[in-house]
C-alpha cells in the first residue's frame, strides 16, 4: 500500500486541533507520513503540534512565519513523500476510513484524484442536515474529467476531500495570497488526469464557523473567486475549447456569490473601492456570460437570482441588503 502524504495547514484553531489531528491516528490506513504546517500561529498550536511529533513519528512539523493557507499547503507539497497526497483544514475531521476509502477509489480504478463528499457540522462537531446524496461513478478521458468537473455537482472545486497522485502537483501551487485559492488551482490538476474516481460517501466534516473566510463579510479578496474563474475560462478555452460555456457560467456563479456579500455591506466604501464602482465591474460579468450561465447545470433559485441581476443588478442588491 503506497504511503499517502497528509497535509495540515495550521493557524489559530487551538480549540479544534485536536480533534482534526486525532482523527488521523485513527485512520485505518495506516501508512501515513503526517506534515503540521503551523503558519505562524500566535496560540498554543505551534506546541500541540510539537507533542504530536514527540508521540508519533509519521508526523513531521514545519513553523514558519505567518503567509496564508496557500504558502502553508505548499510547503507541505514540497516536503511530501508520499505516492499520494490530500489535504486537511486544520479545524476540520475525517471519518476513520477517509483515507481508505479515496485509496480504494484510487486503485480500483488506476484513477489520478479521488474524491468523497462532505458533511458540514456546527462549531461543536456535530452533524447538520444536508443536501442529496451523489452516486458513485467513475470518469475516463482527459475531456470527459474536465467537463464533468465542470458540471457535476458531486466534484467540487475545494482542495480537500480529495485524494491526488502526488506527481499531478509538478509545476501546480496554490497561489499565495489569495482568496479561493483551490478555485485557482483545483482544474489544474484535473487538466493533468485521465481518471477521476467519485465516492458518494460523506468523509470529511467541514466545520461550519462564524468567522471563517468563507462567512465573513465582504471584502475587496472576496473578487478573487472571479478572478480565479476567469483564469480558468482563458485555460478552458485553450485547452479545452469545446467546454467554453461551462467555464464562462463560472465566472456568472462567482458574481452571484459577491453580489450576496455585497448586497449585506452596508457602507458604500469598500477598502479603497466605492460599493458603486464594484457594482459596475458585477455587471460586466453579467452581461458577458448570463446566458451560458442559463445554460448550465446551476438549479433554478441560482438562475433565477442571476436573472434578476442581469436585468437589474443595483435593484437586486437592494432587495436583498433591506431583509
Amino acid at each position: 500500500m503506497g504511503k499517502i502524504s497528509v497535509v495540515i495547514p495550521i493557524y489559530k484553531v487551538e480549540s479544534y486541533l485536536k480533534e482534526c489531528v486525532d482523527s488521523i491516528f485513527k485512520q485505518t490506513y495506516k501508512n501515513l507520513e503526517i506534515i503540521l504546517v503551523d503558519d505562524g500561529s500566535p496560540d498554543n498550536c505551534p506546541q500541540i503540534c510539537d507533542q504530536y511529533a514527540a508521540y508519533d513519528n509519521r508526523v513531521k512539523v514545519i513553523h514558519k512565519v505567518n503567509s496564508g493557507l496557500s504558502d502553508a499547503r505548499n510547503v507541505g507539497i514540497e516536503i511530501a513523500t508520499g505516492k499520494y497526497i490530500t489535504f486537511l483544514d486544520g479545524d476540520d475531521f475525517i471519518k476513520k476510513d477517509m483515507i481508505e476509502y479515496l485509496f480504494n477509489k484510487l486503485h480500483e480504478n488506476n484513477a489520478d484524484i479521488a474524491f468523497c463528499q462532505r458533511e458540514n457540522v456546527n462549531e461543536s462537531g456535530d452533524a447538520l442536515s444536508d443536501g442529496k446524496l451523489f452516486k458513485d461513478f467513475v470518469v475516463r478521458g482527459n475531456q470527459e474529467c474536465m467537463h464533468q468537473f465542470l458540471t457535476s455537482p458531486s466534484m467540487d472545486t475545494v482542495a480537500w476531500g480529495k485524494l491526488y497522485r502526488l506527481d499531478l502537483f509538478t509545476g501546480v501551487r496554490y497561489p499565495v495570497g489569495k482568496y479561493h485559492e483551490d478555485v485557482y488551482t483545483t482544474y489544474k490538476l484535473v487538466a493533468k488526469s485521465n481518471c477521476i474516481a467519485v465516492g458518494s460517501e460523506r468523509m470529511y466534516c467541514y466545520r461550519i464557523r462564524s468567522e471563517s473566510i468563507t462567512s465573513a463579510s465582504f471584502k475587496l479578496k472576496h473578487l478573487d473567486a472571479i478572478e480565479a474563474n476567469k483564469e480558468r475560462r482563458e485555460f478552458i478555452k485553450e485547452y479545452f475549447p469545446m467546454l467554453t460555456t461551462y467555464a464562462n457560467a463560472g465566472v456568472v456563479y462567482a458574481a452571484n456569490q459577491c453580489t450576496l456579500r455585497l448586497a449585506k455591506h452596508k457602507s458604500p466604501l469598500i477598502e479603497d473601492r466605492t460599493k458603486k464602482d464594484i457594482i459596475k465591474e458585477l455587471q460586466q460579468y453579467y452581461r458577458m456570460y448570463e446566458l451560458d450561465f442559463l445554460k448550465g447545470s446551476s438549479g433554478i433559485p441560482s438562475k433565477l437570482f442571476s436573472l434578476a441581476a442581469f436585468i437589474n443588478l443595483r435593484f437586486t442588491i437592494w432587495i436583498i441588503g433591506i431583509k
